[in-house]
């Protein structure tokens, strides 16, 4: 089981940091899973030049290679964006360095990231590539279905994963589409839970249980917006930490040693948490309540749980319930 259990903190965890780890976070992190059994770590985004902002914002090839000599044992894993534009750019010189390469796609991405699959694969036959449908409480069932038939028939695409990047859904809602996903596509799946209700072991195991064979974990559930499925609650609920090992405690002294990462206030929380429950993206909240700055928490509270794609989408549903007010 630990051989399918991804690390993500660098990439994930980077969203409360703009990615500001030194070469000595990402040295510690490496050294730290593996004493716990990990061998599979997302170390960043791989990025064009131009585009690349730090060492794990962009993961240049000198970065992979020093960490593939330091950790030989370690499988190294890159996250590529289909909508950064000049992908070549983006991996030259990389791939050798990359055991599993994964693309985020919405409806939009999907053709260019398998035109991309394909391409990378030509070059370089031995890295696998994952294409991770992200928002995916934004689409229909019978949607998520089309969608994942366009990757079903690809040969390029080695494991398909699915994002609750909203963590909006509840274990039924997991289980259902991961059933639908086991019997259309022969690629092996993987799950990305947010914590943002609390469900994110819930939903992770629910997700094994009916046919993932991946699931990403960070440490001190540290993740864009609601967080992750917490490294040390995941290996201690399944019992698979090192024996005499309190894991929560090593993981909070490695993170206060190692790791310059702190969650969002609790109030930010609680927000996150109330957008989740009406499948709305945490990441609006900004915006939300730069335009409701007195009541936003009064109007989520009362707007229906829809399967939102846009921001436009759901201030349209709270204007629609305060236009009477207004008048």
């Amino acid at each position: 089981m630990l051989d399918t259990i991804l690390d993500v903190t660098l990439r994930d965890g980077g969203y409360l940091n703009r990615w500001q780890f030194s070469w000595e976070n990402a040295n510690h992190l490496l050294a730290f899973l593996h004493q716990q059994g990990l061998r599979n770590v997302e170390v960043g985004f791989v990025r064009s030049p131009q585009l690349q902002t730090t060492t794990v914002n962009g993961c240049p090839p000198e970065f992979l290679a020093k960490l593939r000599q330091f950790h030989p044992d370690m499988n190294l894993v890159c996250m590529l964006n289909p909508a950064d534009g000049d992908w070549q750019a983006a991996v030259a010189d990389k791939l050798e360095h990359i055991s599993l390469l994964r693309m985020p796609c919405t409806v939009e991405l999907i053709d260019l990231a398998l035109e991309i699959a394909h391409a990378i694969k030509q070059e370089c036959n031995d890295i696998r590539i994952s294409l991770n449908l992200i928002c995916v409480s934004s689409y229909s069932l019978e949607e998520i279905k089309g969608l994942l038939s366009r990757i079903a028939v690809s040969r390029d695409v080695d494991i398909v994963y699915l994002a609750d990047s909203r963590g909006a859904l509840y274990p039924s809602d997991v289980q259902t589409l991961i059933s639908s996903a086991r019997e259309i596509c022969p690629q092996a799946l993987g799950f990305h839970a947010h914590n943002t209700q609390g469900y994110a072991i819930q939903n992770s195991d629910r997700a094994v249980a009916y046919g993932c064979e991946w699931i990403d974990v960070t440490l001190n559930s540290f993740g864009l917006a609601g967080g992750n499925t917490s490294l040390e609650g995941y290996l201690t609920h399944h019992q698979l930490q090192p024996e005499g090992i309190d894991l929560e405690v090593a993981v909070r002294e490695f993170c206060q040693d190692h790791l310059p990462l702190s969650h969002p206030p609790l109030a930010v929380q609680q927000l996150y948490r109330k957008l989740a429950e009406k499948n709305i993206d945490p990441v609006w909240s900004q915006k939300l309540e730069e335009k409701y700055p007195n009541n936003l928490h009064d109007w989520v509270s009362r707007v229906s749980r829809q399967d939102y794609k846009t921001l436009e989408s759901v201030l349209g549903a709270i204007d629609a319930l305060r236009s009477p007010v207004l008048r």
